[in-house]
């Protein structure tokens, strides 16, 4: 079995080939039935968080990371997930880093392992910690790319064994591949979500709502048919106008206003599903619909705060931030019971940032953001994943009785294969 904390050597003396074998047998069934449960996971953030935890935990690292490469950006990389192992005084940043920089740099420009079972004798070993003594780092490759690195740190000098690489190696491909599986099936995943919505939203504009538009003319006629009526029959042919009883009237006016309702209901939901406003004008004047709506429907107050470069943006970043802030406000009206929504839209030379803080009841922000789902919380989920697939980051912060501040940093893509609205 691997192990982070001391170094397991094979001998190589007459009479201890068969423990030899048995143990590099033990070492690979082990291996291979970690990369058989990751391989399982098309969720693209599940996989990743649940990789470093079966890691960690499966040969007692003290600390493993997932760093994958920026796809908008392939200079940098950024550390997507990590697993600490209680107690360890290891701690590691997360934030993005240029491929220059470190061992896991040399890893993603060399496109091979790199061990230091020493990190101060090692030239390319950046500081992040002082803890750390010992690290080990293995390219995740598809194709013939780097797309990532499985970094394992240590406190212990010689912490790692180097007859243990082959063995992680395999599993480093084995995570490269469920990794590029988990992206493809949120492509398709979402191209199949955006189809649909398309499909709904023109069923809901050129049939049902326009059904709907019938049905009120159809009784805007009755009301006529029914005023005519009691025109001769109550007021003996003279023509004078006679109003409808009042039973009959209110009835009627509440029917008529059901319907206006229904209608400016769905009018709503088509355009959430479809903003062609975002095509048409960009992300400003969508963000405003979606505000000026909710301000209209829900009583929210809603302030929105935008960089003056927001509508250069290319189409696919400006519907990113657009669906994550229409998710967010989604939950803010169905959860939150807020009066004020401010959303806040910085557009920098490398990155993307939206804020959105409510004064709402707040919540206690679980560790694991998954147990949200179980609670009814599918919209936090649906964030982070969205966040997670273009390289961004989604950081939730919120106080019992203070409100929440959703934030999100994406990168400014370089390029990007966009996203049909």
């Amino acid at each position: 079995m691997l192990e982070s904390n001391k170094v397991v050597r094979i001998s190589s003396e007459p009479g201890t080939a068969f423990e030899s074998s048995s143990r590099e047998a033990a070492r690979l069934r082990t291996v291979l039935e970690v990369g058989r449960k990751v391989t399982q996971i098309l969720d693209l953030d599940r996989l990743l968080a649940e990789s470093v935890r079966l890691i960690q935990q499966t040969f007692d690292f003290e600390l493993v990371s997932i760093f994958l490469r920026d796809q908008h950006d392939p200079e940098f990389f950024f550390n997507s997930h990590r697993s600490v192992r209680p107690g360890s005084l290891i701690a590691q940043s997360c934030g993005r880093s240029h491929i220059s920089k470190g061992m896991v740099g040399w890893v993603f420009r060399h496109e091979q392992h790199r061990l230091a079972n020493d990190v101060s004798r090692d030239p390319y070993y950046y500081f992040s910690t002082e803890e750390t003594r010992a690290e080990l780092d293995l390219p995740l490759k598809m194709n013939g790319q780097v797309i990532g690195v499985l970094d394992i740190e240590s406190t212990a000098v010689n912490a790692f064994d180097p007859e243990d690489v082959p063995f992680l190696e395999i599993l480093a491909d084995q995570i490269a591949i469920a990794i590029e599986n988990a992206r493809l099936t949120a492509r398709a995943r979402e191209a199949a979500i955006a189809e649909e919505r398309n499909r709904l939203a023109r069923d809901l504009h050129d049939d049902t709502i326009q059904a709907l538009i019938g049905v009120t003319r159809q009784l805007d006629l009755l009301r006529c048919d029914l005023s005519d009526e009691f025109i001769d029959t109550n007021a003996e042919g003279s023509g004078e106008e006679v109003p409808l009883p009042p039973a009959i009237e209110r009835r009627l006016t509440r029917l008529q206003d059901s319907l206006d309702r229904t209608i400016q209901g769905l009018r709503l939901l088509s355009r959430e599903m479809q903003p062609q406003l975002l095509k048409d004008l960009g992300l400003t004047a969508a963000l405003d619909a979606l505000t000026s709506d909710l301000s209209r429907t829900c009583g929210l107050k809603v302030e929105v705060e935008l960089s003056e470069t927001v509508n250069a943006l290319r189409a696919d970043q400006q519907l990113e931030v657009y669906r994550i802030a229409q998710e967010a406000v989604a939950n803010i009206v169905k959860h939150a019971n807020a009066n004020k929504v401010i959303i806040n839209v910085d557009v920098q030379e490398d990155k993307i940032m939206l804020n959105i803080r409510d004064d709402g009841k707040g919540f206690v922000v679980p560790d694991d953001l998954t147990s949200l789902a179980r609670r009814g919380g599918m919209g936090v989920l649906s964030m982070r994943q969205r966040a997670c697939s273009v390289g961004g980051f989604l950081n939730i912060k919120s106080t019992l009785g203070q409100g929440t501040v959703l934030s999100l940093e994406m990168p400014v893509a370089a390029t990007r294969e966009a996203i049909t609205v």
